[in-house]
């Protein structure tokens, strides 16, 4: 457990490290990356089901592609990932991780509440997540990927977040270092 979170942590200064031009690249596939390890210091309940673990795409952005490539025959404690795109939050339900891009920025609190008390992680790629009601939310803090979780929305969603993943987390309430 200790190793995956110097990973995590690891993987928060890459996006600093390298020429503008592949910034939003680098951008996206840091944020695959940590998604890949968030399904792995995320437990669901056992209502969520067995099978694949389904990480859904809502929205139009970069993080499709890149999460594909870095799942791609990879498994979360024996479980295949797969990757699919959603076009309403409705569908959502049927994933255990939703991915809501930039794109649907607009509509993200419409989204968090359609899928406050199932068992979904979401996760935001649209700055202010957290206060719209994600579970955890990207951020950009000098040049590096960061994230927040919110702990309050995972419990209503039913979901144990790793105190390996938390450790790593930006704080919650806004206040960055």
């Amino acid at each position: 457990m200790r190793v995956a979170a110097l990973i995590l942590v690891s993987l928060s200064f890459v996006a600093g490290s390298l020429p503008a031009a592949e910034d939003a690249d680098v951008e996206s596939h840091v944020k695959a990356a940590y998604i890949y390890n968030f399904a792995r210091f995320v437990e669901w309940p056992a209502r969520a089901g067995a099978g694949p673990v389904r990480i859904g795409v809502l929205g139009h952005g970069d993080l499709a592609p890149h999460l594909e490539e870095v799942v791609r025959g990879k498994s979360v404690n024996g479980r295949s990932i797969e990757v699919t795109h959603v076009s309403a939050a409705s569908e959502g339900d049927c994933c255990q991780i939703l991915i809501i891009e930039r794109s649907e920025s607009k509509r993200l609190k419409d989204v968090t509440q359609a899928l406050a008390v199932k068992p979904v992680l979401t996760v935001s790629d649209c700055g202010g997540g957290i206060r719209d009601g994600v579970i955890i939310g990207f951020r950009m803090v000098d040049e590096s990927v960061r994230f927040q979780i919110s702990q309050e929305a995972a419990e209503r969603a039913g979901l144990r977040i790793s105190s390996q993943l938390l450790k790593v987390a930006l704080p919650a309430d806004g206040k960055l270092p």
